[in-house]
């Protein structure tokens, strides 16, 4: 109800894969090791074929693991916000809210960063989050979304933009023996690329460290991507002009 109440309109995205990677190292009570695993692996894979991602990192990590966010950046990357401590922002005061957004951007900001997008953890997103996002400057956020194009999510006090998250890896930690997750993908992929739509995945470098096969399984779905010609995108490249 509230993507329907929210959705003005829907300015022309070009038709891409985002892969969109959750960040968190500890902060969500994953394995920090795992976490640096995951991204170590992801970076590679992504430096090999030469493609930029966007990955929606915690903002404290910018202060206690600034060596991890500046790795991200370095490769060229596009950083997210994703709250500064993994909070939800739904269990936020309007205060508390503002204060979390206000930190956040300062955490990064001590290292040169500046996000335009935010990603809520468990996509616990509501109206005031968007509001509050736009004063803040930010562009866009990105979200667990059944909308089959990125759309204008709120006016004021500027637009913001939200990118549908169509899917993640999560079935990997619901189900560990279910090899339903990559089959999904591919189908959501084949679809998009024959539609000419937007694709926006959601991954966690953690779980996909979890099994040196879901990498390898991840890896495959890539060059899917790249065999079907279907341009490979951050979020911050798809936005309009």
């Amino acid at each position: 109800m509230i993507r329907k109440i929210l959705q003005f309109r829907r300015p022309y995205t070009p038709p891409a894969l985002t892969l969109s990677f959750d960040y968190e190292r500890g902060l969500s009570g994953d394995d920090p090791t795992l976490a640096d695993a995951g991204l170590d692996a992801v970076l590679a894979a992504l430096a090999r074929r030469k493609l930029r991602a966007t990955f929606n990192c915690c903002a404290k990590l910018a202060e206690i693991a600034a060596d991890r966010i500046r790795l991200i950046a370095a490769a060229g990357h596009e950083i997210g916000c994703h709250g500064y401590a993994h909070e939800s922002p739904r269990d936020l005061t309007d205060a508390d809210l503002r204060d979390m957004l206000r930190r956040s951007l300062d955490a990064f900001g001590g290292l040169s960063v500046r996000p335009v997008g935010f990603r809520s953890p468990q996509s616990h997103w509501d109206k005031r989050l968007m509001r509050e996002l736009a004063a803040a400057g930010f562009r866009y956020s990105a979200e667990h979304d059944r909308a089959s194009r990125p759309y204008v999510i709120t006016r004021q006090p500027q637009v913001l933009m939200r990118f549908p998250v169509v899917t993640d890896d999560w079935d990997y930690i619901r189900n560990p023996a279910a090899p339903e997750v990559i089959a999904r993908h591919t189908t959501y992929l084949r679809n998009a690329a024959a539609a000419k739509l937007p694709l926006a995945l959601g991954y966690h470098p953690w779980v996909l460290a979890q099994d040196p096969q879901r990498i390898r399984d991840w890896e495959s779905f890539v060059d899917l991507a790249i065999e079907l010609q279907v341009p490979i995108a951050p979020f911050v490249d798809l936005l309009p002009s």
